[in-house]
């Protein structure tokens, strides 16, 4: 039985990659609680344009996250993850220089082009084992909670006694951090995990109509829409009873249940293989929010309530749903398949500050009421994803010739209920992933010695 503490190296990677994603986004949260209250001082500023100040980074991320994880297939991780810091610390130089909105814009799309949360969730995916995996998303989702938290609270503050461009050249000197900590801290991925095969047009076929993938890329799509969504209005309705520079009073507590909730969240689901209940269970209070926020947006108890209840599902899903995602994904276009869930989740934030922007214009009403709808689709939706405590694997020391690896290898990936299929040629292991809901291993054992003779032609 495989260990299930984590060793050194994946030790050192969950450490490195949280504190890189954490001063990453933290450049990104930071500025979520203020820009509609503070960048509608700015020459041009109405309710959309905030929306798109908000949510415009959302665009290019969206656009890029394939590019980016698809090219960390082919030259490696880490050379990709420094390109993109560099790109976003520009873009936050450019925004702290605003004096106008549509500035402020250009320099949020040009942040949202340093487009590499795929390839860190690829990097630690890389350097973890399944069987730790989830809990190393849960340290990365813990240290996203806490950016969050403190760009919650640094945020109105810093905005209050400076503007915003000061948060803007905060998240530059932070990007540039970044990089400092990926080469001293960070482990490098193994060789053959740099030098995986690029992508084709078929893979990323296979990668755009997988059921379970679709159902994670559609609900990260969801929960990231709402936040930003939420965030559009949600400063101005407060400040209506909190004065601007003490919103951060009502923050830190809020966000901070989540956090709180979050990690025995976690260890239930992992401990007792409840993933896809607690997937949905989260689901269900964002929905759940969306109802308080509807009939309660007028007053300071219904605001209050209705985003704690938001974050405890939002901290949930944050960890969750990556790490299901590095379950259904193929070793191979794991780098895609993050890519297309990172472009799903910043698609979505460019969507929410666009659509928030528009119906929080015609009233606070049709904003909650459409994230309510929204969400109830969500929570039907995401029923039909295939447990994936289902996922099982099989390993067995098979010697096969060199030039029948890749026939042997087609044949087992091809069947039906068989999710991966890796043979190391190192130690002559064949790995084979497979859904236990679908195959018994004694029958995986028996497609193996089929696909043997089958690539082999003869008994090896």
């Amino acid at each position: 039985m495989k260990s299930e503490e984590m060793n050194p190296v994946e030790k050192k990677a969950l450490m490195g990659l949280s504190l890189i994603y954490a001063t990453r986004m933290f450049g990104l949260f930071i500025v979520l609680p203020v820009l509609s209250l503070y960048a509608k001082k700015l020459p041009g500023a109405d309710p959309v344009w905030l929306g798109l100040a908000l949510g415009g980074y959302g665009l290019t991320q969206a656009l890029l996250q394939v590019p980016f994880g698809t090219l960390s297939d082919r030259i490696g991780r880490k050379p990709v993850i420094v390109i993109g810091l560099l790109i976003f610390a520009a873009g936050s130089i450019i925004a702290a220089m605003a004096h106008s909105i549509g500035v402020l814009l250009v320099g949020r799309l040009l942040q949202g082009s340093g487009a590499v949360a795929s390839v860190i969730t690829a990097l630690m995916a890389d350097l973890t084992r399944e069987e730790v995996r989830t809990r190393a998303m849960a340290g990365i989702g813990m240290s996203i909670g806490l950016a969050f938290a403190v760009g919650m609270i640094v945020g109105p503050i810093v905005a209050a006694h400076y503007d915003v461009g000061a948060l803007f050249w905060m998240t530059g000197v932070l990007s540039l951090l970044a990089i400092l900590i990926l080469y001293v801290i960070v482990p490098n991925p193994p060789a053959h995990v740099k030098n995986t095969m690029g992508l084709s047009v078929k893979d990323l076929g296979k990668v755009l109509s997988n059921p379970s993938l679709i159902r994670l890329d559609f609900s990260v799509f969801i929960l990231h829409a709402s936040l930003t969504s939420v965030f559009v209005a949600f400063p101005i309705l407060l400040s209506r009873f909190i004065p601007e520079k003490n919103l951060w009073h009502v923050y830190l507590p809020v966000i901070l249940s989540g956090l709180f909730l979050m990690v025995p969240g976690m260890i239930y689901a992992e401990k007792k293989k409840k993933l896809k209940k607690m997937f949905l269970f989260s689901i269900a209070l964002i929905v759940v929010s969306f109802v308080v926020f509807l009939f309660g947006y007028h007053s300071k108890a219904g605001l209050i309530t209705g985003l704690t209840i938001f974050f405890i599902g939002f901290n949930l899903l944050e960890p969750i749903m990556p790490s299901i995602m590095t379950r259904f994904a193929k070793h191979k276009t794991r780098g895609t398949s993050s890519g297309v869930f990172s472009m799903s989740q910043f698609m979505g934030a460019f969507a929410g500050g666009l659509s928030g922007g528009i119906l929080v214009s015609l009233s606070e009403k049709t904003l909650f009421g459409g994230l309510l709808l929204l969400s109830l689709f969500w929570f039907f939706y995401a029923r039909g994803l295939t447990d994936p405590n289902h996922l099982e694997v099989f390993e067995e020391n098979v010697v096969v010739d060199p030039s029948r690896i890749t026939p042997l290898v087609l044949t087992l990936d091809g069947m039906k209920g068989v999710v991966d299929c890796r043979y190391f040629e190192g130690t002559g292991v064949l790995w084979v992933k497979y859904l236990s809901s679908a195959m018994t291993r004694e029958e995986v054992a028996g497609h193996v010695e089929s696909a043997r003779h089958s690539s082999t032609g003869a008994n090896v």
